[in-house]
């Protein structure tokens, strides 16, 4: 019977994420109709470059994007002889639907023995049932891969712990349980490269958790999953090294995010930065206006990354985009900190409070889904203190995957959409916070009618 209600569950949100994806939605994001161009390029040309209808007069550059998404779609654009975008988004879903499994296995893995159902049923509804991650299922977005990938590298994570204490298991299959989740962390981090800190983060604290256990195997272990990474990744590196010249691990959108995320003046709001920029600099706005002027183009084409992009030539002309918007961001906290560090302080407690507690709008738009959203958290939040107090290993695991997110958050573009990329192992502490007070109320329900001893 618990079996048919998970299937049940994966059912549904199987179902929400097919309706989605064969729809589609009426307006595009930006950064999806981007990502179908890049695929559009590497099927047509070859080329890592935006191509195709809506592609803008001055685009993004491509090497700004993730590399994953766009590779996973021009496969399914070269299986299918076409630019065959429905096809891609289901895709997607499908691999989107499996965190929803994924999420009941590993609330399990993390629930107390005494009631691990509950918690896996949660995080799987959860999942399932969340708007942000339905909607997403009709554009070609990297959060709801990057939750699949993430959540199930955690899981095989702490299965490959369980299994060094398997007697008389033989050395290669050690090893390959930890190859394992560490393609998946490479495979994370070419879906989103701020997950390349991350994972890396991740293999140090396991390797420090379970070096009682031994120094020789910990070491082993995230020796294994470095190797796994680096195999995953490499190819990407050597192609990056090759194009630029410099070595560019994943994709050279750190620099415009860790400007944006620096901006002091925009309190924490990318969509802020623009107009900042352009209040301060009026050389740029009267040289914006004389350029379309003269190639006829209207408003729409004055983008953020348009705008940055003429700040940095301006400030460091001969460097590239990527490497002066990086110092520039670099000049700004540090500027911060000389001048007003209590304030820096605080512009950066607020990010990360925007990371966790806004959510997208959306969703918490409304006051019901603002109280949603909010309930959720917070039940994540009591999950992880559970874990916690439980004095279990995987608390630091965890611990570490939102601090890591947290701390990118806050220094670099504070998006609610890093958390929703994270959101199945958020709905998998919520379910363990939910069942913590399930449990609590059962408890007290049964004390009060507990017969009262009559003297």
């Amino acid at each position: 019977m618990r079996l048919l209600a998970l299937v049940l569950v994966v059912t549904a949100g199987l179902a929400l994420r097919m309706d989605a994806a064969w729809n589609g939605v009426a307006e595009n994001l930006p950064d999806s109709a981007a990502y179908e161009r890049i695929a559009r390029g590497l099927h047509e040309d070859g080329e890592f470059a935006q191509k195709g209808p809506g592609t803008p007069a001055h685009p993004q550059p491509a090497s700004n994007y993730s590399p994953g998404l766009p590779l996973l779609v021009s496969g399914v654009f070269d299986l299918a002889g076409d630019d065959d975008v429905r096809l891609a988004r289901i895709i997607l879903a499908l691999l989107g639907t499996l965190a929803i499994p994924l999420a009941w296995l590993l609330a399990r893995r993390l629930a107390p023995p005494e009631d691990p159902w509950v918690a896996g049923t949660v995080a799987a509804s959860i999942v399932a049932f969340y708007p942000c991650l339905i909607t997403d299922a009709g554009m070609l977005l990297t959060e709801a891969l990057t939750g699949t990938l993430i959540t199930a590298a955690l899981w095989t994570m702490l299965r490959a712990r369980d299994r060094m204490s398997t007697p008389h298991r033989h050395l290669a299959l050690r090893i390959v349980d930890w190859l394992v989740p560490g393609v998946l962390l490479g495979l994370t981090a070419m879906v989103r490269p701020e997950y390349l800190p991350i994972s890396l983060l991740l293999i140090t604290v396991l390797v420090l958790i379970y070096r009682p256990q031994g120094l020789r195997p910990a070491m082993l272990a995230g020796a294994a999953m470095v190797v796994a990474m680096l195999l995953v990744i490499t190819p990407w590196v050597t192609r990056n090294l090759d194009e630029t010249g410099r070595l560019v691990p994943l994709s050279t959108g750190g620099g415009q995010t860790l400007f944006t995320g620096s901006y002091i003046a925009s309190a924490g709001d990318p969509l802020e930065v623009m107009p900042l920029v352009l209040e301060a600099n009026p050389v740029l706005e009267n040289r914006l206006r004389i350029e379309n002027a003269r190639s006829g183009e209207g408003a729409d084409s004055i983008t953020p990354e348009r705008v940055l992009a003429m700040l940095a030539s301006s400030r460091m002309p001969g460097v590239p985009t990527d490497l002066a918007l990086t110092r520039m961001g670099r000049e700004n906290y540090l500027n911060a900190m000389r001048s007003d560090p209590a304030g820096l302080a605080a512009f950066l407690a607020s990010k990360s409070a925007r990371i966790w507690w806004r959510g997208r709008t959306d969703l918490t738009g409304s006051t019901a889904g603002r109280a949603f959203h909010m309930t959720l958290v917070a039940g994540a939040l009591i999950g992880l203190l559970l874990l916690g107090f439980r004095r279990q290993p995987e608390f630091w695991l965890v611990l570490a995957l939102a601090v890591g997110v947290t701390l990118i958050g806050a220094l670099f573009v504070a998006s609610p959409r890093r958390t929703l990329a994270l959101w199945p192992v958020i709905a998998c502490l919520s379910g363990l916070g939910f069942s913590l007070a399930l449990r609590l109320a059962i408890d007290a329900v049964a004390s009060r009618m507990k017969p009262v001893p009559i003297a």
